[in-house]
């Protein structure tokens, strides 16, 4: 394994201009979905949009604010931000929800839309440590 792990160029960075622009592409699409469900399909609740826009910063700052003494990160904190700012666990929670419900709810892509709107501007998941860089 240790041949083909130096095979071909290096992987490219999660801040390289391609990979920001692919997820500037997905926060398009999902913005322009949810304007043409509002337009064509009956609606949308935005309200409900909104929130789950800054859902994932909510739920993780508040308590990462709420917990910092002297303004340091709490060594649980990357964590928490992570585990609300990937795709696998709005995945989870979007097709849980689907399945209680019966139904998709499409506020929830709000939440999606967050994500991919932060990856787009160059913000990826939080490292463990403050000294990881």
């Amino acid at each position: 394994m240790g041949e083909q792990a130096n095979f071909g160029p290096a992987f490219q960075e999660a801040r390289s201009k391609l990979y920001r622009a692919e997820y500037a592409a997905f926060t398009i699409a999902i913005l322009a979905y949810l304007i043409y469900r509002w337009s064509y399909l009956g609606g949308l609740d935005w309200a409900s949009t909104v929130f789950w826009i800054f859902f994932p910063d909510l739920v993780a700052f508040i308590p990462i604010g709420l917990s910092s003494k002297r303004r340091e990160w709490p060594a649980w904190g990357s964590y928490l931000y992570n585990t609300f700012h990937t795709l696998l666990v709005f995945g989870l929670a979007f097709a849980v929800l689907w399945l209680v419900l019966g139904t998709t709810y499409w506020p929830m892509l709000g939440w999606l839309g967050h994500i991919t709107a932060d990856r787009a501007v160059g913000y990826g998941l939080r490292s463990s440590s403050t000294k990881d860089g």
